[in-house]
């Protein structure tokens, strides 16, 4: 993962408290509590209060987007909740803190972080869910599933070492030597532990019966699954170019 030194604070003391007035409708204030970068939202009689720092690669929310509920990080895209600091969209996997905002007298204060839970009803669970495919895509469906509530088996199933990887840090900053091969991981084999999630490596999928709902990896052994996730994405596909003055290249199949 990228580097996860904080944002230097800067703004106001948000513990203290601004004046409403020089809060600009959908427009994020920077400030600081204890010692944390938050940005404040305001949306009518509403004000919402998040941590500024993305997930993702440490992105300033405060230069962030802010379409309906939510914000969107300038870098990557990454989008949050502005009510509870949920991840909603890739490619950050974890949320932010939220914050407890008081108004009183013209003034508006953070009070403390909020207890959030992001856990729903769901009348309709499988007995189990099998993902093919280790790469983001499916990284997030299973981390969301158990961040949602679902308690029920959960497989991941990829077909290398060591699991979801953070593809554009692989191609990119790895490649240049600015990046340890700790950042690469989007999620280490401990943390699936810790959600019981089972994360299959090297051992990949190789049919899929919908009928039987049975998955069958290389090595012959056979998964059941309540509900089935192909999130096999795409691999580059090389094209045969090898005329005078040409190389060979690849492209993405989608």
């Amino acid at each position: 993962m990228a580097d996860e030194k904080a944002q230097e604070t800067k703004g106001p003391d948000l513990k203290s408290g601004v004046d409403l007035e020089s809060l600009v409708e959908n427009s994020p204030l920077l400030g600081h509590f204890d010692g944390e970068p938050v940005i404040l939202v305001r949306q009518g009689d509403n004000i919402f209060a998040i941590s500024a720092t993305c997930t993702h690669y440490n992105g300033p929310l405060a230069e962030g987007l802010v379409v309906g509920e939510t914000i969107r990080c300038p870098w990557h895209h990454a989008r949050y909740s502005l009510r509870t600091g949920e991840a909603e969209g890739a490619p950050a996997l974890n949320p932010v803190s939220s914050f407890v905002v008081q108004q009183a007298g013209g003034k508006v204060r953070v009070d403390r972080k909020q207890d959030v839970t992001f856990q729903v009803a769901c009348p309709k669970n499988p007995e189990s869910i099998v993902i093919i495919g280790a790469g983001a895509a499916g990284a997030s469906c299973a981390d969301m599933l158990r961040r949602k509530g679902y308690k029920g088996p959960i497989a991941l199933v990829g077909d290398e070492e060591p699991g979801p990887v953070d593809r554009p840090n692989l191609s990119k900053d790895y490649l240049a030597g600015k990046a340890p091969e700790d950042w690469i991981p989007l999620r280490t084999r401990a943390h699936y532990e810790s959600i019981d999630i089972e994360l299959v490596t090297t051992d990949p999928a190789v049919r899929v019966d919908p009928a039987t709902h049975e998955s069958t990896l290389r090595s012959g052994r056979i998964l059941r699954h309540g509900t089935l996730l192909l999130a096999t994405g795409a691999e580059p596909q090389s094209i045969p170019i090898k005329a005078l003055g040409y190389r060979t290249f690849t492209v993405c199949e989608h």
